[in-house]
């Protein structure tokens, strides 16, 4: 039996660094280039979600010449978008990059609906927990003004959000009042899906 030699440990940096240079390679000419840097970096660690995205994408523009090699291309590719929405939990930027490619690639408009409204459910809690999370640190701060403002941007967006209202109602109720200095509130956890 045929001993391998075991892989040396590549850093995450250095994975990170692999793919900052193969998102750096934006002309025609340089996708095979960019598209190997992608594969050496995937090698050295399967689950870095940016690069997986990236791959999916280049592979899709890649212009590959022949039918089968066409077809090849786009099969590795769904299989990186598939790949990055397992190993991100779904994240926003994954659901919405395989809805794309469904219906680009695929026609497939129904899959594609899917993915595309899980990844904007997504983004919008995302965005909710951010702007929430915000509204508390401004206001902690005396930003009351900013706070303010930023909760009426956020319930335009998200009219419902008990999280948004949570976290501007103290905002609103130091507006109100005699000027004093707001409590620091205890700082709320986002909500984990």
């Amino acid at each position: 039996m045929k001993r391998h030699k075991p892989k040396q440990h590549v850093s995450l940096t250095e994975v990170a660094t692999l793919h900052k240079r193969a998102s750096r390679m934006k002309r025609q000419g340089e996708a095979h280039e960019s598209l190997e840097l992608l594969d050496e970096a995937l090698e050295a660690c399967p689950a870095y979600v940016p690069a997986l995205l990236l791959a999916g994408r280049r592979l899709q523009t890649s212009g590959a010449r022949e039918p089968a090699e066409a077809r090849a291309a786009m099969h590795k590719a769904r299989r990186y978008l598939q790949q990055a929405v397992l190993a991100s939990d779904r994240s926003a930027a994954s659901l919405v990059e395989l809805g794309y490619f469904l219906y680009a690639v695929e026609g497939s408009t129904e899959a594609s609906e899917r993915y595309l409204n899980a990844g904007v459910e997504k983004a919008l809690s995302v965005l909710e927990d951010g702007w929430s999370g915000l509204i508390d640190v401004l206001y902690a701060q005396g930003r009351l003004e900013e706070a303010a403002k930023l909760g009426q941007r956020a319930q335009q967006m998200l009219p419902g959000s008990v999280r948004i209202a949570t976290a501007l109602t103290p905002v609103l109720a130091a507006l109100s009042s005699p000027k004093q200095e707001p409590e620091r509130p205890l700082g709320r956890r986002r909500s984990f899906e």
